[in-house]
């Protein structure tokens, strides 16, 4: 017996320099990082949504660090960016990607802070998100709309949206042309963005911030690698025109939803860049036409279409100035010119 009691109380000695021993370990390279390569903590803000899209966070805030950037992100709840406007009976949805959102921009830099302030009759609810296309924006539409009631949704349309959608398996065209809803996979690590504890630690540790950037990236390798077969299998049973198809197959299809919403929606091309530079990759699979034939599909489906193409030409001509820099996401500079674009051309339809 007392053989027994001594093992045991060996063991657990043992147990115990190891964990301690796992500590200091962890202690001086958390040290060593924060003084030589000292990480961005930024707080997880992204969640699984319904058919593996992703959605923003839920009544909560986050803080997004890039270089000398610190922007604290406020969350409503229906995983839109949450100004400090008053709800209004009226409101306004708003559907983009971070362009739209907002990507490291304070609140009142944004250009959708900015028209919500100046339209005070109504409430702005920015549920746009980074890497959303218009697959996302429908399968937001579905699932929060009809919640929501907005009077108007505005719906921004930019430069990737169409390959974002063609890399989803959000929705695809089956053989017979018909619009299918898919889903994208979940992977069990993406989980980790809605455990709190998990939130704590990226917000205070900058080892963890490291091991989360290299996990990251093996994770989006693979996450490449599955939509890059979906595309490929896209193009295997792709016909003449069929991307065409498909995107105006998803705009038809919003239209639907708003319908059953009760809501107007205002298509806007928000012209980032200029019609001249859209060209076919080489994968083939992007397509670029249906923002050529933007005007006339929504003109024919009785659509409100405000196209900013013309309008940003000075912008796209030297972006290097409306940009943030190493980051490529419009500055405050650019959120101002769009706003003072914006608001002419809003006043004119919903007053």
């Amino acid at each position: 017996n007392f053989n027994h009691k001594l093992t045991k109380f060996n063991y657990e000695k043992k147990l115990i320099l190891i964990f301690i021993s796992l500590f200091v370990v962890i202690a001086i390279i958390e040290i060593f990082l924060r003084i030589f390569i000292p990480q961005e903590l930024t707080s997880p803000f992204r969640v699984n949504g319904k058919d593996g899209s992703f959605l923003n966070m839920k009544n909560a805030s986050a803080v997004h660090f890039f270089n000398e950037r610190k922007i604290t992100y406020k969350f409503g709840p229906f995983h839109n960016r949450a100004y400090d406007f008053e709800a209004k009976e009226n409101k306004i949805l708003v559907l983009g990607d971070s362009f739209t959102f907002g990507w490291l921009l304070n609140d009142k830099d944004t250009f959708i802070y900015k028209l919500n302030k100046k339209f005070s009759d109504y409430y702005f609810i920015n549920a746009a998100a980074g890497g959303w296309g218009t697959s996302d924006q429908l399968k937001y539409l579905i699932e929060f709309c009809s919640s929501i009631k907005p009077k108007y949704t505005f719906l921004f349309i930019n430069t990737d949206d169409l390959v974002r959608s063609n890399l989803s398996n959000l929705f695809y065209l089956n053989d017979d042309y018909k619009l299918v809803s898919g889903e994208n996979k979940i992977y069990a690590i993406d989980k980790l963005t809605e455990n709190f504890f998990y939130k704590i630690m990226v917000e205070n540790l900058h080892l963890v911030n490291f091991l989360r950037y290299k996990i990251s990236k093996i994770i989006y390798y693979k996450k490449f690698k599955d939509k890059i077969l979906i595309t490929k299998k896209k193009e295997r049973d792709s016909k003449k025109d069929k991307d065409l198809i498909f995107m105006q197959k998803l705009f038809l299809e919003i239209k639907k939803e708003i319908k059953k919403c009760n809501t107007q929606v205002v298509f806007i091309n928000l012209g980032w860049k200029s019609y001249d530079d859209y060209n076919l990759d080489d994968k083939g699979y992007i397509n670029i036409n249906f923002l050529n034939e933007a005007k006339s599909f929504f003109k024919k489906n009785s659509f409100n279409f405000i196209d900013l193409n013309s309008d940003m030409k000075i912008i796209q001509s030297n972006k290097s100035k409306y940009i943030i820099k190493t980051d490529g996401h419009p500055n405050e500079l650019t959120n101002q010119i769009i706003y003072d674009f914006l608001s002419k051309k809003i006043e004119k339809l919903i007053y």
